[in-house]
C-alpha cells in the first residue's frame, strides 16, 4: 500500500482513481511500489496496480505532461506491441491505458522469472543455454522493428568513460590495472575505428532484468531508452550478464564471456555482428563496470564485492598480459 506520508500520496491516489474509473472498476485498487529512480524519483516510478484479480504496472512521470516522455513511450510501446503479433513466442508488455494529462500509463503486469533469475536459479547448461538463445530471439525481433541501417563504429567513447573514472579518484580496482587495460583497448579501438556495422531499433537498456521468460513465450519491457544506435550495444548489454557464471577459465573467450553461452546467443540473434568489434565492445563494458566501482560502496556492499571479484576474474582473461 501506499504510505500518506509519500509527498505524492494525494497525486498517486488521483491517478488511481482515473485509472480506476477508466477500467470501469469501483473497488479500492491494491498498490505497491516496485520501483523509484534515486536519480530522478520524479521522473521514473512503478506502481504494482491490482483491480481485483486484473494485475497492471503503473509507470509515472510526474513532469511528463510537460516534456511528453511518457505519452511517446506509450504510443512506441503500442507500435511495438503490435510488431511482436508477428512473431510466435516473442512478445512485450500489452499497454493498456495512458492517462489524460499524460503523467501515467498502464500496462499488464507480467509476473515471470527474468533471465538473470534463471540464469541465478540453474547451473543446468541446457537451461542456462535456452536462456541465451531465447534473449537472442527476442532480440532479433526488436531490431527489425524498423529497416536497419548501416552505420560506423566508433568507440572511443569507451576510453572516455574509463578516464572519468579515473580522474574522479573514486576507484576500488587498481589504477595500474586499469591503465594497462584501458591502453590495450584504446589500440583495439584504433583497429576498428569507423568499421561499418549494423544500426537498428534497439532496446536501449537489454540487461537480464529486463528480460523475462513465460513457458513457451518470451517477453521484454521497459523501453523508455528504445532509439536507433548500433545493435551492437544490446547484445553486450545483454551478454555481461555472463560474468555470474562460474567455470574454468579455458572455457572464456577473449571478450570475456563463456564462450558457449555467446554461442548459443548468437544461434537466436540472427543479424550479422562483427566478432572484432563484439570483442572490443564488451572488453569495453566490461572494464568501464569495473572502474565504476567506488571504494565507499565497495567497502559496504556484498553484492558489488562480488560484481568487483567476477569483473576482475574475466578482465583478467580478457586482457591477459
Amino acid at each position: 500500500m501506499l504510505s500518506e506520508s509519500d509527498p505524492n500520496f494525494q497525486a498517486i491516489s488521483a491517478m488511481l482513481r482515473e485509472f480506476s474509473d477508466a477500467m470501469g472498476f469501483h473497488g479500492l485498487p491494491k498498490v505497491t511500489r516496485i520501483f523509484t529512480s534515486p536519480v530522478l524519483p520524479l521522473e521514473r516510478q512503478v506502481l504494482r496496480v491490482a483491480l481485483g484479480n486484473d494485475l497492471y504496472a503503473m509507470k509515472i512521470d510526474f513532469t511528463s505532461d510537460v516534456t511528453a516522455r511518457l505519452a511517446k513511450e506509450f504510443d512506441g510501446l503500442k507500435q511495438l506491441n503490435a510488431h511482436f503479433q508477428t512473431y510466435e513466442k516473442l512478445g512485450t508488455a500489452t499497454p493498456i491505458y495512458l492517462s489524460k494529462a499524460g503523467t501515467f500509463f498502464a500496462m499488464d503486469f507480467l509476473a515471470f522469472l527474468t533471465a538473470g533469475q534463471r540464469l541465478q536459479q540453474s547451473q543446468q547448461l541446457q537451461t542456462t543455454r535456452q536462456v541465451y538463445r531465447r534473449a537472442g530471439l527476442w532480440l532479433t525481433a526488436m531490431h527489425e522493428f524498423k529497416e536497419p541501417k548501416q552505420g560506423k563504429f566508433d568507440g572511443k567513447w569507451m576510453v572516455h568513460e574509463i578516464n572519468a573514472r579515473i580522474e574522479d579518484g573514486q576507484m576500488e580496482a587498481p589504477l595500474a590495472n586499469v591503465e594497462r587495460m584501458r591502453d590495450i583497448l584504446r589500440e583495439e579501438i584504433v583497429d576498428v575505428h569507423h568499421t561499418k556495422s549494423t544500426r537498428a531499433w534497439s532496446h536501449g537498456d537489454f540487461h537480464s532484468e529486463n528480460i523475462m521468460m513465460a513457458p513457451g513465450m518470451t517477453y521484454a519491457f521497459d523501453l523508455t531508452e528504445a532509439r536507433m544506435k548500433m545493435a551492437l550495444y544490446d547484445t553486450v548489454d545483454f551478454l555481461k550478464v555472463d560474468i555470474y557464471r562460474q567455470v574454468p577459465g579455458e572455457e572464456i573467450d577473449r571478450s570475456g564471456i563463456i564462450a558457449k553461452h555467446r554461442e548459443m546467443f548468437f544461434k537466436g540473434y540472427k543479424h550479422a555482428i562483427k566478432p572484432k568489434l563484439f570483442d572490443v565492445a564488451m572488453r569495453g563494458r566490461l572494464l568501464i563496470d569495473w572502474a565504476s566501482i567506488e571504494r565507499s560502496s565497495y567497502a559496504k556492499n556484498e553484492s558489488q564485492q562480488l560484481q568487483f571479484l567476477r569483473l576482475k576474474q574475466r578482465l583478467d582473461i580478457a586482457f591477459k598480459a
